[in-house]
């Protein structure tokens, strides 16, 4: 029983591995960030395009249209929600992706669409794919790819680590420093999360 252990232990942990070097880069990033919360994000290159909003159109229709006229890589459509106006009345929409925002004012009384591209750097690239998920509005097959490994990657981890506590507790029945390990880990889990709620 242990050698099939081990061996599912091993393969889980060669599944999720290129997951979980995802994981710690973005962990690392957000310990270091030296970009604070409340900063503007960096500022883009800004283009101008000819833009004639359809007639009657709502907000959300003329998003959905700026959108397929666009095509901002890897983001999908900005949801209702999301849709605001801004002092002059002009319509803003931000296309997210794991490379950066795509932002967009529509500017109707100019007939043009100001666009600006923010692109993200190598560490916060590593951030947002590490929570990219089939939850979220994932758009294009790469991205819907990754969501899907990212999720095989996290029932892997679960299988590791459940195999791994049971190695730890079946094959050194009498180590003590593997009982205390696992008494330690729970312990720090448990207070970590009652700390952070």
């Amino acid at each position: 029983m242990i050698t099939i252990i081990k061996k599912v232990h091993l393969y889980a942990g060669l599944v999720a591995f290129a997951a979980l070097v995802v994981y710690g880069i973005a962990g690392l990033t957000a310990t270091v960030a030296s970009r604070r919360d409340g900063e503007p994000p960096p500022a883009g290159a800004v283009r101008f395009e000819a833009y004639t909003a359809p007639t009657g159109a709502s907000d959300k229709d003329i998003a959905d249209d700026v959108h397929r006229r666009l095509q901002p890589p890897l983001a999908g459509q900005v949801p209702k929600s999301a849709l605001h106006r801004d002092q002059h009345n002009d319509l803003t929409l931000t296309f997210s992706s794991v490379n950066g925002p795509t932002r967009v004012t529509v500017l109707e009384k100019e007939g043009r669409l100001r666009v600006e591209n923010a692109r993200n750097g190598l560490w916060k690239f590593f951030n947002n794919l590490h929570s990219t998920n089939r939850a979220g509005n994932t758009p294009g097959l790469r991205l819907k790819l990754w969501a899907a490994y990212n999720e095989i990657a996290l029932w892997s981890l679960s299988l590791m680590m459940l195999s791994g506590v049971y190695l730890g507790l079946a094959s050194r029945p009498r180590f003590p420093w593997g009982k205390y390990a696992l008494a330690l880990g729970s312990t720090a889990f448990v207070v970590l999360y009652v700390v952070t709620r």
